[in-house]
């Protein structure tokens, strides 16, 4: 499988996220919006829009049958987000002043697993491959979820040991990711009525540009581009962008796997910041200013790390 992908090609996908952004900035900073309406349409997104996205998607590309080790996706979104952690934790033994805790350790965690890297496989591929690497994605994301809207909340607001119940799990985009896997189960793949699947559609493609201008109205509202405290940024990004990255490349030496799963894990693990933690932040009361200034500068930054490590990937495995 040939890798080629261009330093424009990762600028031009990174622009259009941009734009957007841009965008959600200047609405707030104008006061068009208001805070209130902000925080509630972070709400609208966790509860009706994400879900919605998680639906269209799943059940129209997901299949039991062709794709037999379906569960692997998952898994191993669990750990990429889990071992990204652990290694924020080790990082965070270093500092000495005062710390984000919790908000580094999410940081350092969850990656943009969605919007980016499906962009990135929509510009470079095409046909079955890029097919594949599309459900790929849509099953890495069932691991995702089930952790950043179930558990992250908890962590985020200091209530993981105190408050943990199993019905916790049971938030709306976890729901909507087990009921479609029971749907596509049951009813098979597509098989859901045009008059309830378009409407869900529609809502569900709303998810990007929406999340987009949220996250530029919290940038704008926290002031990203002027952290607090640069060093947890810059520590964050490292972890991020250089260390995660070099240590699933050389797992992936050691892996044997299909050249195109192989492919599709490193592509996640070189990516910038989630965007959705600032949406849960939002609602947990967590430190929004630190979330808000590493998703911006982690983003910047991977406009140059991506193609620096894909083309690391290219030369390593010789593709």
């Amino acid at each position: 499988m040939g890798v080629h992908l261009s330093f424009y090609m990762i600028v031009a996908t990174m622009a259009k996220l941009c734009i957007l952004v841009v965008a959600g900035y200047v609405i707030y900073h104008r006061k068009i919006v208001n805070d209130k309406f902000v925080d509630m349409l972070s709400q609208l997104l966790i509860r009706v829009i994400f879900p919605c996205l998680i639906v269209n998607k799943t059940i129209l590309n997901f299949s039991f049958s062709e794709y037999e080790n379906w569960w692997l996706l998952p898994v191993c979104a669990l750990l990429f987000s889990l071992f990204g952690m652990l290694l924020g934790a080790l990082v965070l033994r270093s500092f000495k002043a005062p710390r984000p805790e919790k908000e580094f350790l999410c940081a350092a965690g969850f990656q943009n697993c969605g919007y980016l890297p499906m962009n990135i496989i929509l510009f470079a591929f095409s046909g079955l491959l890029r097919d594949r690497l599309l459900v790929y994605t849509f099953l890495f994301i069932i691991g995702f979820n089930l952790l950043m809207w179930s558990l992250v909340p908890l962590f985020l607001s200091g209530k993981l040991k105190d408050s943990f119940k199993p019905k916790v799990l049971l938030n709306p985009p976890v729901i909507a990711t087990v009921l479609s896997i029971l749907w596509v189960a049951v009813f098979g793949k597509g098989n859901m009525p045009s008059i309830v699947m378009e409407p869900i559609g529609q809502l569900g493609h709303a998810a990007f540009p929406l999340a987009m201008l949220t996250l530029g109205a919290y940038l704008c509202r926290y002031s990203a581009h002027l952290p607090d405290r640069r060093t947890p940024v810059i520590a964050g990004m490292l972890v991020k962008l250089l260390i995660f990255p070099l240590i699933v490349l050389c797992v992936l030496l050691l892996v044997p796997l299909e050249s195109s799963l192989r492919f599709f894990l490193f592509l996640q693990a070189i990516m910038p910041t989630a965007v959705s933690l600032i949406v849960i932040g939002a609602y947990t009361n967590a430190d929004n200013k630190f979330l808000s200034s590493i998703i911006l500068y982690t983003h910047v930054a991977a406009v140059f790390s991506i193609p620096l490590w894909l083309e690391v990937y290219r030369i390593v495995f010789r593709t």
